[in-house]
């Protein structure tokens, strides 16, 4: 597929209007674009008034087809910020088959200044790389989900297919180029998913008035209402979702393991985070943005204390040539991470740019292959192959081979990074704290620890390997790895940039250079080896000869911590089962391992982990953070429905009842 397949196909002309190519058809109206979305869509929705009403705390999700060049978007910020209580909070939720090229976006934006705050803000929140999934940007009180696909597809990949979790929708601008110029967007299958999607009540506006989609509306349980269109448009419609007359969903299409047997928590309730390292610093952060009270339990003396305490980390994830679960995840949390961390915790991060090295010919293969991936997409600037002579340019040393280039990638301050993300004033951090046990009375969950007990209306186990000492998240099966870090004076030569291979060198801090670290699989161990520096040595000498030797007659301190993995090496981010019912909901597998079983089965309600971030904790954390704060709000997750179950704590057990294990 070439770049002309994924992203938008803009004609400008003279009047500065934006005409697909692919459709034939306007992104807006010619007279006022913005003069059209406020009278289509935020009035025909009633959203001055609606959103004046809005409790404190509550949530408002609006779901669009046709993200466009984001108008609608910056329309709805604006009011919202002229309308809505300061501590609510609006979910944008919207798809799009083909992004504009940011050239393209700059250039629409420009048509309104107006709306510059916030189309500033979208510049700097667009992904760098408009990869198909789901991509979600923050802008304070407002999250935007920009889902890259099909319009139908799209919003399939934000169910679970459990309607307390997929109804979430408050009104819906129904966007997109004309029924007559693009057909195959209005389809029936496109108004289920609209109808899935939406709360009852629900209330939508387009700009259309074309039977088609009348109909559409009509028949997935939409009351339907023709009024005056805006400028030389006679019609459009509006409507809402009526009373108890959605059709029925459909019959699962798969069996419902991943699915809770309780509906979403919501916001405001109390929430207990065992750990305070990047995964559970990360959770306490996304809840607590989301207005709920936020404890969290470190048994070491400050947050960042385990395996998330090296001096400096890096930012950093391999990208694969092929999409599937782990390259995917890998793709969409490296975005997010680099936005994530700039936004929150500007001073821990230094996007110096870091260096993938391709030192043999398969890895060099490799990177071509990426590179090929990369290049479909115009205008992307996450990474970028490099020829020997410009890496060493960017390094500031002379390097024997070439390599992927990722600019917005580098090093990070973790302990301060991870004391950053706590700072909010709804969380709370105890550190010296240990965690006896878990015990669930009702609704509640009463926390042992040292100190005492606590009850809480949901708990997040972010322990790493600790999880093994709660009986009720002990059969995720997490295996300690050991990493050791060496540190040494650093060297005579300034290195610019992360460099990465085997092993890592980071820039220069406080006169002193990180490189390793080790990997020891099953070692849950934390002392420091003399033989584990010489290892580090050795592959420091695989990426620069000269700085190995230099560094090898220097003392070499450092630090020893334990990581937890998972089997097929992607976190585990999500609601944690009854393992015995779930054994005995799905005992059919161990039969029949592609068997449909239509039942959900029962869940620790209010009981979360997040864990298994290997070493990549500090890109995988804030994405998998998010999707466990999604769980427990509920509304769309940040990631599409395939990596929801790719990251769910239930799969290895299913896995396993598919394999005739216990």
């Amino acid at each position: 597929m070439n770049s002309d397949d994924r992203q938008a196909q803009v004609e400008w002309r003279q009047d500065s209007q934006p005409v697909s190519r692919t459709f034939g058809d306007v992104y807006f109206s010619s007279a006022s674009g913005l003069a059209e979305t406020r009278y289509v869509f935020l009035q025909q929705n009633d959203l001055p008034a609606r959103w004046r009403s809005l409790a404190g705390g509550a949530t408002f999700t609006i779901g669009e087809t046709g993200f466009g060049t984001g108008l609608n978007f910056l329309a709805a910020c604006a009011l919202w910020h002229e309308t809505a209580p300061a501590d609510a909070r609006l979910h944008f939720v919207s798809v799009e088959k083909y992004p504009l090229h940011p050239r393209d976006l700059d250039r629409a934006l420009d048509l309104w200044p107006q709306l510059q705050e916030y189309a500033d803000r979208l510049r700097e929140q667009y992904p760098p790389l408009l990869a198909p999934g789901v991509h979600r940007l923050h802008f304070d009180s407002i999250s935007l989900t920009l889902v890259i696909g099909d319009a139908s597809a799209a919003f399939v990949a934000l169910r679970t297919e459990h309607p307390a979790y997929d109804a979430s929708v408050d009104a819906w601008f129904l966007d997109g180029f004309a029924p007559a110029k693009n057909p195959a967007m209005w389809t029936p299958e496109l108004f289920r998913q609209i109808a899935e999607l939406s709360k009852p009540g629900a209330s939508f506006a387009t700009f259309t008035s074309a039977g088609s989609v009348k109909r559409g509306l009509q028949d997935t349980g939409f009351a339907v209402q023709k009024v005056a269109g805006f400028g030389r448009k006679r019609d459009m419609l509006r409507g809402q979702l009526k009373a108890g007359e959605k059709p029925p969903g459909e019959p699962f299409s798969n069996t419902p393991w991943h699915q809770p047997d309780y509906p979403p928590l919501g916001s405001g309730i109390k929430v207990a985070v065992v750990g305070a390292g990047i995964a559970g610093a990360a959770c306490a952060r996304a809840l607590a943005e989301r207005g709920c009270r936020v404890e969290v339990f470190e048994c070491g003396p400050q947050p960042g204390h385990g395996a998330s305490g090296n001096e400096q980390g890096i930012l950093y994830a391999k990208l694969s040539p092929q999409p599937g679960p782990n390259g995917d995840f890998n793709l969409h949390a490296l975005m997010f991470a680099q936005r994530y961390y700039r936004d929150r915790c500007p001073t821990a991060l230094h996007s110096c740019g870091l260096l993938q090295l391709g030192r043999s010919d398969r890895e060099q293969i490799l990177q071509r292959q990426v590179a090929e991936r990369l290049a479909a997409y115009r205008g992307q600037t996450l990474a970028r192959p490099v020829s020997t002579l410009e890496a060493s340019a960017l390094a500031g040393i002379e390097l024997g081979c070439p390599g992927l280039f990722f600019p917005k990638c580098g090093w990070l301050q973790p302990r301060i990074l991870c004391g950053q993300l706590l700072q909010h004033d709804k969380v709370r951090v105890h550190c010296n704290t240990s965690v006896q046990s878990l015990a669930q009375s009702g609704d509640t969950w009463n926390l042992e620890t040292d100190q005492g007990t606590s009850g809480w209306d949901a708990v997040i186990v972010c322990s790493a390997t600790g999880l093994r000492q709660l009986h009720q998240t002990a059969p995720l099966p997490l295996q300690p790895i050991r990493g050791q870090v060496s540190i040494a004076d650093a060297a005579a030569a300034e290195v610019h940039i992360v460099l990465c291979a085997d092993g890592y060198l980071t820039p220069a801090y406080r006169g002193r250079q990180s490189f390793g670290a080790t990997f020891k699989l099953k070692d849950s161990s934390t002392d420091l080896r003399q033989t584990e520096h010489g290892e580090n040595l050795a592959v420091l000498k695989g990426l620069h000869p000269d700085l190995a030797t230099e560094l090898t007659g220097r003392e070499v301190t450092g630090r020893a911590a334990v990581r937890a993995a998972t089997p097929d090496y992607l976190p585990i981010a999500g609601p944690v089962p009854d393992w015995e019912a779930l054994a005995e909901t799905y005992a059919h597998l161990r039969q029949n391992r592609k068997a449909l079983i239509p039942t959900r089965t029962h869940y620790q309600r209010g009981l979360f982990v997040l864990a298994g971030l290997g070493s990549r904790g500090f890109t995988y954390a804030p994405l998998a953070a998010e999707l466990v704060a999604a769980w427990i709000d509920g509304g769309a997750p940040p990631v599409d429905s395939a990596l929801v179950k790719a990251l769910h704590p239930a799969r290895f057990a299913v896995r396993a009842l598919g394999r005739h294990r216990s």
